[in-house]
């Protein structure tokens, strides 16, 4: 009984450091910042490797913007006036829809200030590190460079993420309180597209619940395209994108960097179709290479069946952060705050790595931790290292290849660590319940009809 309560004690100590000491930080830098320690407070974000505006929660004084704007009758969805930087909305037009709740860029200190709190306090209920070196790694990844700028900016992604928090533990429940899952994950999805990508829990059902839900969801979005579609197709060509080197990640960086570096911009030498079809061609090279590292994963580790045996909510997690991670980065391109999804990954993949019995799935689960980790600090240490560079005075082309070698191994770390993200969805996929239930009516059927 003693040791069971000394373990239970050990275990809510470790899920609340992170977090407790995230709080600390974000307090710390709310103080700064009324104080009126301003150019401190932007002395900080940019060792952390964040360029700051002149004031904090900009993203969600976009939001707001669009209520007052909407409220006055002007449509936001190609540019803003109400907006600081006049940015076009490019979010879900269902945002609109939340017009008649009475706040607006008047309220931005606030209303930022409550949602990083709350996203700060829903950190608590992710599965905890039950090791210290675990808990090192999941400490710096609970105040990294991502996770900070995402409060900082109070970026939209930060409810989603406590949305999905909510649909990993719903999805726990009954079918009643599953239901309300997908629901939330449709809803959304219905925020900012790409949290659709969620619906995969959809799979633990039975094959008729998931069918009968499916068509009940797809009906739902049905109806919600059939309302916004317009809107839609006009925000879509404002969504960002910018630079293959900085600030982004996404499947398309290192092949369309590489060909950037290699021809630069067309000056008529090089087709724009050549380019096209080069940089089609280096995605087809990644993305089959990082099929065969999945494949090999899955026939030469045990992942596949370790992953069915951990715990339902590490499991949950690590499939919720897998599905949007890997949605994302084959997507598009994703500013750095989206990166706060990996949060969900640790525990799962640091869980995998403490039960694995074979060497290889226990390798390959902390590497992916440890590069999961670093990638998070990747702002930071990208612009530490170009101080560094700096300071040294060092050679031109030595300062060009440091930075460009710094480049590579961060696209290579994130094609590595998708295809583990990848694997995994696979192993979730085949262990489903719909996808068991498919097997099992083709091995019924199929044999019945060859017979004929």
């Amino acid at each position: 009984m003693m040791l069971r309560s000394n373990f239970t004690k050990k275990t809510l100590v470790y899920q609340t450091i992170p977090s407790l000491v995230l709080l600390c930080s974000f307090l710390a830098f709310s103080a700064i910042y009324l104080l009126d320690y301003k150019d401190a407070y932007m002395a900080i974000l940019r060792l952390y490797g964040i360029d700051p505006f002149r004031f904090p929660f900009l993203d969600i004084s976009g939001s707001l913007a669009v209520w007052d704007c909407t409220r006055l009758g002007i449509d936001v969805v190609e540019q803003d006036p109400c907006d600081v930087l006049g940015r076009a909305y490019n979010y879900s037009p269902l945002w609109m829809a939340g017009s008649f709740i009475p706040l607006g860029t008047s309220s931005t200190g606030e209303v930022g200030w409550v949602l990083g709190l709350l996203f700060i306090l829903s950190l608590s209920p992710l599965p905890p590190a039950r090791r210290p070196w675990e808990l090192v790694l999941v400490i710096l990844a609970t105040n990294s460079t991502m996770v900070v700028f995402a409060i900082e900016r109070a970026n939209p992604d930060i409810i989603i993420f406590m949305m999905a928090l909510l649909a990993g533990f719903l999805a726990c429940g009954f079918l009643s309180v599953r239901l309300l899952a997908y629901l939330t994950a449709l809803f959304a999805a219905m925020i900012k597209y790409y949290p659709i990508t969620l619906l995969i829990l959809l799979f633990t059902e039975r094959l008729a619940v998931f069918l009968a839900t499916g068509l009940a969801l797809t009906g739902l979005t049905a109806i919600f395209l059939a309302v916004y579609l317009p809107d839609i197709v006009r925000g879509w060509p404002t969504i960002a994108s910018g630079s293959y080197f900085t600030g982004f990640f996404g499947a398309k960086n290192l092949p369309l960097g590489l060909v950037e570096l290699t021809f630069g911009q067309s000056d008529g030498s090089v087709k724009l179709s050549s380019l096209a079809l080069l940089g089609a061609s280096l995605y087809g090279i990644l993305a089959l290479s990082g099929a065969l590292i999945c494949r090999r994963i899955l026939t030469r580790t045990t992942l596949r069946l370790i992953f069915s045996r951990i715990a339902g909510y590490e499991r949950i997690f690590l499939v919720v952060g897998c599905t949007l991670i890997v949605g994302c980065f084959f997507a598009g391109q994703s500013i750095g705050y989206r990166g706060i999804f990996l949060l969900f990954i640790l525990p799962g993949l640091l869980t995998i790595a403490r039960v694995a019995t074979d060497s290889v799935s226990r390798g390959l689960c902390r590497a992916t931790a440890i590069v999961l980790v670093l990638l998070m600090w990747e702002e930071c240490l990208r612009i530490g290292l170009a101080s560094i560079l700096a300071q040294l005075d060092v050679p031109p082309l030595f300062d060009l290849l440091a930075k460009l070698a710094f480049w590579v191994a961060r696209e290579l770390a994130w094609w590595s660590i998708v295809s583990v993200m990848v694997a995994i969805l696979v192993s979730f996929l085949a262990e489903s319940e719909t996808v068991r239930s498919v097997s099992q009516l083709a091995r019924r059927y199929l044999p019945a009809t060859r017979a004929r």
